[in-house]
C-alpha cells in the first residue's frame, strides 16, 4: 500500500509536471503565431497602406505636381531653393495628422539619405540625416527605386520600415512601427499565461499531494487500528490488551495500585447466531462494545477476549467497586439487546468473573482466576456475578491489612 500511494505521489508529480510543460509549449507557439501574424500584418496591410495614404494626400498639394513627371531643369533651378514650392511646415503637420491617425512613423528623405520631412517625435526627430543613425546605415545602402519592407533593430527594440521611391523628386516616402511595442501585450500575456499555467499546474500538484496524504494518513490510521482493536467493536484486540496490561501490572506492582479484572460472557450468543443470523447477532456485540466503551475510563482496558467474551481492566480498583461496575454493565446490556435498534427477542444470559490483582500475579494467573470465577458464575442460577480472591496473602498485603488494623485500633480508642 505504502509503495502504492508513493507510486501514485510520483505519478501526480510527473502529471503536473508534463501539464506544465504542455501549458509552455502551448502559450510559446501562441505567442509566436501571433507575433508571426501581427508582424506579417503590419508588413503586408498597415505600412503599405499608411504609405498610400501619405501618397494620395500629397498628389493633392503643390508636391503633386512632381509626384507622376520629372520636374525640368528650369523647374529644379527655380525651386530649388524651396524644395520644389514644398511647404515644409504644413507637410509635417499633415505627416503628424497620419501619425496620430496610424500610429506610425511618417518621413521623407531624399536621395542623400537628407531628412526632408517627419512627424514629430519620431525615432527621426532629432536627427538631419539618417547617415548620422548607426542603425539606419546599413538600411540606407540597401534602398533601391523598389517598393520595400526592411526591418533592423534600433536600440534594442525591432523597427519595420516600409519604403516607397518617388521618382519625380528622388526621395523616398519612409513609413516605419516599432515591433517590439506593438507585440508587447502578446508578450505580457504570455508572461501571464505562463504564471498562471506554472500556479494551476503546482496547484494541482499540491492537492493531489494534499489527497494523496491525507489518503496515506487515513490509511495508515485504519491499518493502525485494525492491528491494535477490534474491528467489529472497536475494544481492544488481544494483542493490544497483552502489550497495555502488562505496562499496568508492572506500575501497579511498583506502586501498589489496586487492579481488577472483569471478564463477561453473553452465554447464548451462539444460539442468537443461529435463531436470527450473523448479521443480527453482530449488532449486538457491536452495541455491548459501545456500551463497555461508554462505561469504563480512559485509565481502563476493554478488550475483546473472544468472540462473545469481553475482558475489561480497571485501573485503581477495589473488587467492591469492580462488582458494582459488573452489575451495572451487565444490567445496560441486558436492557439494550432487547431494545432498538437491536432486538433479538430471546433471552440472553450474561455472566461475568471478576479477579483482582496481587503482588505475586502473573498475567496468567490473574486471567486464569477470572475464568475461573467466570465459570462459577455461569452455574449459578441466580448471581450471575462471581468473584473469586486470590489463594493466598502476599507480605504487602499483610502489612496493608495490619497498618489499616492498627488504624481502626487508634480511631476507636480516639473516638473514646
Amino acid at each position: 500500500m505504502e509503495h502504492f500511494l508513493e507510486l501514485k505521489r510520483k505519478l501526480a508529480l510527473t502529471l503536473s509536471f508534463a501539464i506544465a510543460i504542455a501549458l509552455l509549449i502551448a502559450f510559446v507557439i501562441n505567442y509566436s503565431v501571433s507575433k508571426v501574424s501581427i508582424i506579417n500584418a503590419l508588413v503586408t496591410k498597415e505600412l503599405p497602406l499608411t504609405a498610400s495614404a501619405v501618397m494620395a494626400d500629397l498628389r493633392d498639394e503643390r508636391l503633386g505636381l512632381f509626384l507622376n513627371s520629372a520636374p525640368s531643369d528650369y523647374q529644379k533651378r527655380y525651386l530649388s531653393n524651396i524644395d520644389y514650392g514644398l511647404d515644409r511646415a504644413k507637410l509635417n503637420e499633415m505627416l503628424d495628422l497620419y501619425h496620430q491617425e496610424y500610429g506610425h512613423n511618417i518621413y521623407l528623405v531624399n536621395k542623400e539619405m537628407q531628412i526632408v520631412a517627419r512627424n514629430n517625435q519620431s525615432i527621426v526627430s532629432d536627427t538631419a540625416s539618417l547617415l548620422e543613425i548607426n542603425d539606419f546605415k546599413a538600411f540606407t545602402q540597401t534602398l533601391n527605386k523598389d517598393t520595400s519592407s526592411y526591418e533592423i533593430q534600433h536600440q534594442g527594440d525591432t523597427v519595420l520600415i516600409n519604403a516607397h521611391y518617388l521618382p519625380s523628386l528622388e526621395w523616398y516616402l519612409l513609413v516605419d512601427t516599432n515591433a517590439t511595442q506593438a507585440t508587447a501585450s502578446l508578450r505580457d500575456a504570455l508572461y501571464l499565461n505562463i504564471f498562471v499555467g506554472l500556479f494551476a499546474s503546482l496547484s494541482i500538484f499540491g492537492l493531489t499531494h494534499i489527497s494523496i496524504s491525507r489518503y496515506q494518513w487515513q490509511i495508515k490510521q485504519k491499518l493502525s487500528d485494525m492491528s491494535s482493536s477490534d474491528t467489529l467493536t472497536g475494544l481492544a484486540n488481544r494483542y493490544t490488551f497483552d502489550i497495555l496490561i502488562g505496562h499496568i501490572l508492572a506500575n501497579a506492582k511498583r506502586t501498589q495500585t489496586p487492579i481488577s479484572l472483569i471478564l463477561i460472557d453473553m452465554d447464548l450468543i451462539k444460539s442468537a447466531v443461529l435463531e436470527h443470523g450473523s448479521l443480527t447477532t453482530e449488532k449486538v456485540v457491536q452495541q455491548v462494545g459501545h456500551i463497555i466503551k461508554e462505561s469504563i475510563r480512559a485509565s481502563d482496558v476493554g478488550c475483546r477476549w473472544s468472540e462473545d467474551k469481553f475482558l475489561i481492566t480497571l485501573n485503581n480498583c477495589l473488587p467492591d467497586k469492580a462488582t458494582s461496575i459488573a452489575k451495572n454493565l451487565t444490567l445496560s446490556i441486558q436492557q439494550a439487546v432487547t431494545q432498538q435498534p437491536v432486538s433479538i427477542n430471546m433471552p440472553l444470559n450474561i455472566s461475568a468473573g471478576i479477579a483482582d490483582y496481587h503482588i505475586n500475579d502473573t498475567l496468567d494467573t490473574l486471567i486464569e482466576r477470572t475464568e475461573r470465577a467466570l465459570v462459577h458464575a455461569q452455574s449459578q442460577t441466580h448471581h450471575k456475578i462471581m468473584y473469586v480472591q486470590a489463594p493466598y496473602y502476599t507480605v504487602t498485603h499483610m502489612t496493608r491489612r495490619l497498618n489499616n488494623k492498627q488504624h481502626d485500633i487508634k480511631a476507636v480508642q480516639m473516638q473514646a
